[in-house]
């Protein structure tokens, strides 16, 4: 009778707490991640260069030298795609937010002629006045979603490029994240009772598996899809490719709904250009995403975030209701960080 009271209360507990938690985040949500957002970054980096840092130490480089060394890697690296593509990527960006205008334009054309189709055909006229309601209700909708995922999706273009301070930043608190992680890791455990500290380590090590994979794997599947999605837009001849190209696979590390996202504004642009256009570039697309699914995430993503297909759905409407597109990004991993938690505090607990 005790336990179920005692399990009954902790529940009750961990349900208030994390009720408290999501609306905090909610209510200060732009605050805390103007705060959060350079540590973040730093994890990122950190999980991304890790490996690497790894491989030198073991041939006897010392970690501080080996992080430097790293670093300087990515800096050529940077530095030529800051000289080779980011002048290309800000025309088009620049260029495709110009052409925001000419999209709508375009389709309410295309929606015009398709009425003046309907008005000449021998149609009832209350078949008639139905079919045009539904479209123009549709067209309305449509067009809404379109500007709203065309300048959300160069929106956070524009913000990832421009964001240097923070990027410089988070390569200073990444390097002390890699070069004092054992201090990190010891004055942590430090602070919690020794009765958890072996399920604290234990989670601790799952919850570090999960992101290096989710953050090594995504956005190395990311960049594939990417660089195929706008080599299938340079074959099919679509304007701004790269910028269309970068949008479709950084939508990509959103689960289920992320390829959709990301060919909606490859699709509008080709609605300009033709209907025809349109559907090669949805084509392309889905070709993509079929290589994807088939090849590249099952040989690049060895190990998996341990959530059901449900859950990550139910997690990316969260996210994207809450936070938005940013939302959308991080709340499978976050899910996945609460799932090993709470299991582990309900096996330690109850």
């Amino acid at each position: 009778m005790a336990t179920i009271k005692r399990r009954t209360l902790f529940y009750i507990v961990l349900a208030i707490i994390l009720a408290a938690s999501v609306l905090f985040l909610y209510r200060y949500g732009v605050k805390l991640g103007k705060i959060a957002s350079p540590f973040l970054m730093a994890g990122i980096i950190a999980y991304l260069i890790t490996p690497l840092v790894k491989r030198l130490e073991s041939k006897g480089i010392s970690r501080r030298v080996s992080i430097l060394l790293v670093y300087l890697l990515f800096s050529l690296i940077i530095a030529s795609v800051i000289v080779f593509l980011i002048p290309e990527l800000a025309n088009n960006t620049k260029e495709l937010i110009n052409t925001i205008p000419d999209i709508i334009s375009g389709i309410q054309n295309m929606v015009q002629n398709f009425l003046s189709l309907i008005r000449s055909s021998r149609w009832p006229a209350d078949i008639k006045n139905t079919i045009f309601g539904e479209i123009q209700t549709g067209v309305a909708v449509l067009q809404n979603y379109l500007m709203d995922a065309l300048k959300k999706s160069l929106m956070t273009i524009v913000t990832a490029v421009t964001s240097l301070f923070d990027l410089v930043l988070a390569m200073i608190i990444a390097y002390y994240f890699i070069k004092d992680k054992e201090l990190f890791r010891a004055a942590f455990v430090s602070l919690t009772p020794k009765k958890w500290r072996n399920e604290i380590i234990t989670a601790g090590r799952e919850i570090n598996q999960l992101m290096s994979n989710f953050i090594q794997g995504q956005l190395l599947v990311a960049l594939i899809v990417g660089v195929l999605e706008t080599i299938g837009l340079l074959l099919v001849q679509i304007k701004y490719p790269l910028v269309l190209g970068l949008i479709g696979g950084l939508a990509n590390i959103i689960p289920y709904f992320g390829p959709i996202l990301g060919a909606v504004p490859a699709v509008a642009v080709a609605l300009i250009q033709s209907p025809v256009k349109a559907l090669w570039t949805a084509l392309v697309f889905v070709v993509v995403q079929q290589l994807d699914n088939a090849f590249i995430s099952s040989k690049v993503i060895e190990g998996k975030m341990g959530l059901h297909p449900v859950t990550t759905i139910l997690a990316v409407l969260v996210g994207g209701e809450f936070f938005g597109i940013p939302g959308m990004f991080i709340a499978v991993p976050v899910v996945a960080v609460l799932k090993v938690i709470g299991r582990r505090v309900i096996e330690a607990v109850v």
